[in-house]
């Protein structure tokens, strides 16, 4: 299930419920069944995901992405694409009970983010295989997440909370593009064409910079726009992690640099979200 990868979720829905906190809307019991339905529905995607990227043979010895199960044997493609929608419909019942409960603009929120998931790697759509998955997580760990949070808790639209979720969105893009700049070879090798496989190795790098480099951008403009507070300069915190980050991906052998990259991004994403929040909470 990759659970280093839950923290692209889990931080978008806190920062959704802080800020409606914020605005004076705020219940424990919905955010705990916000937090639950995006933790089913993301594992059920990655798990899918790893479904998907075995049968269409992308996951083979060698490789890194996957949880291992299906190469291994411990499970069949059977039952790990039945765990995989079994995950995805207690996400999508939680998340049906929270439109009922907190209204309409959670049916669209959440039609819009389980399309995202689902098609990810399954067909007919496989968007991750066309080079659109960048794209697809930008908006679903971004906008969708938060506005959906903070959506269910204070029942109205807000800008302000789109903009506050750049940040995140595009570190948690990161953590997927840096997946996909480790297992170039083996995409090239199935026949799929990931973002990195589309732009060529050095441009991917360039373009993982510009996301983890585009969410302290975004955070300083907000601040100067004063939308965030000072304190949210507590993320810059997290720049020498960036910087140890942009250097591995230039180290010469890229298949031990980048081994690791996406479960570091995680780490970056995770440190630079709770400091946000953190930050909005002071």
């Amino acid at each position: 299930m990759r659970p280093f990868s839950f923290t692209g979720s889990v931080t978008p829905v806190l920062l959704g419920a802080l800020w409606a906190f914020h605005d004076g809307s705020f219940s424990g019991l919905y955010l705990t069944l916000s937090l639950l339905a995006i933790l089913l529905l993301h594992a059920g995607v990655n798990v899918l995901s790893d479904y998907d990227d075995y049968v269409n043979k992308i996951d083979v010895p060698g490789s890194y992405g996957s949880s291992g199960v299906l190469l291994d044997g411990s499970l069949t493609p059977r039952q790990v694409r039945r765990g995989g929608l079994v995950l995805l419909l207690l996400g999508v019942s939680l998340g049906l009970l929270l439109a009922v409960l907190r209204g309409p603009m959670i049916w669209g929120i959440g039609a819009a983010g389980v399309i995202a998931g689902y098609f990810y790697t399954g067909k007919p759509l496989k968007l991750k295989y066309r080079g659109l998955g960048a794209p697809a997580v930008l908006l679903a760990f971004g906008p969708l997440m938060t506005l959906g949070s903070y959506y269910v808790q204070a029942q109205q639209f807000s800008w302000l909370v789109v903009v506050l979720s750049v940040p995140l969105g595009l570190l948690t893009t990161a953590i997927l593009h840096a997946n996909d700049m480790r297992d170039m070879g083996f995409d090239q090798a199935a026949g799929i064409k990931t973002l990195s496989l589309s732009v060529g190795r050095k441009t991917a790098a360039l373009l993982y910079n510009v996301m983890i480099y585009g969410a302290f951008f975004t955070l300083v403009l907000l601040l100067i726009l004063q939308i965030l507070p000072v304190w949210s300069l507590l993320c810059l915190a997290t720049l020498p992690l960036a910087f140890q980050l942009s250097r591995q991906i230039k180290i010469p052998n890229p298949n031990e640099a980048l081994r690791t990259l996406d479960q570091k991004t995680a780490a970056l994403q995770l440190q630079f979200s709770l400091l946000l929040m953190i930050s909005l909470s002071l």
